[in-house]
């Protein structure tokens, strides 16, 4: 008897629409390619969470779409003023969005270790009663390779977690490393659409190492229309689902 997988749960990074208002009609689409989750970018132009009625529409949105909000995704910091424990404010009003529409993960872009960890264990504690973790971004330039970043992670007195960005985490065994180096920070996925990765051990390394979270596809910026884009998502969703419901998988 083939033992039953939990179903995967997928979902698109908005960053697919970033020079963009966000919009219904984006959420909508991503929906009717048969996503389930959204992971939000807090841009300029795109989505500020210190909009009161940008956030009263996307809680509308999402509900309109049937999409659950997984994380939001803080701006990066100034490069002449790092995230510190001083002025937080734009990464606050992103985290603030969890009181009036509830989501899992602030995935947070940080600068160098040094300047970042007061911030983040600040972040941390306003995180905790609204439950977020804080998920520090593997993209960070600082926070590479993912060695340096569980050092960070487990030097912050404040649990937070790792968000893993696989197209940069490395190929091949590196990229099965990273995962199994990250596996007990791991709260947060990004996966690329368009890869060569072989997802085969991969996807079995990250059943070994207990990660359920969704699966954010995270594609390049659209230029026109934007269902070619979420098609490849689409597919690449059809190919990891393959491995999950394999007879072999996981043995």
């Amino acid at each position: 008897m083939v033992p039953m997988v939990a179903k995967r749960r997928f979902g698109i990074s908005t960053r697919l629409f970033q020079s963009q208002p966000l919009s219904r009609d984006h959420l909508m689409e991503i929906a009717g390619h048969g996503f389930e989750v959204v992971e939000v970018a807090v841009l300029a132009g795109h989505f500020e969470p210190s909009n009161d009625a940008a956030v009263a529409d996307l809680q509308q949105w999402l509900a309109e779409a049937r999409l659950d909000l997984h994380a939001i995704a803080a701006p990066a910091p100034d490069g002449a003023q790092p995230w510190n424990a001083g002025d937080l404010r734009p990464v606050e009003a992103a985290l603030y969005v969890a009181r009036r529409i509830p989501f899992r993960t602030l995935v947070l872009p940080v600068g160098s270790p040094k300047s970042a960890a007061k911030a983040v264990e600040k972040l941390a504690e306003l995180a905790e009663p609204l439950g977020v973790t804080i998920a520090v971004d593997s993209r960070s330039p600082s926070m590479k390779p993912v060695t340096t970043l569980v050092s960070f992670v487990e030097r912050c007195e404040a649990f937070i977690g790792i968000a893993l960005d696989f197209a940069s985490a490395g190929r091949g065994t590196a990229l099965v490393e990273a995962i199994e180096t990250a596996s007990e920070y791991l709260v947060a996925a990004r996966l690329p659409a368009e890869s060569s990765i072989n997802w085969p051990p991969v996807m079995t390394t990250l059943q070994k190492v207990g990660y359920e979270g969704p699966f954010v596809l995270d594609l390049p910026e659209a230029r026109g229309s934007i269902a070619p884009a979420l098609k490849k998502a689409r597919d690449a969703r059809h190919t990891i689902d393959k491995l999950f419901t394999a007879p072999s998988f996981g043995r």
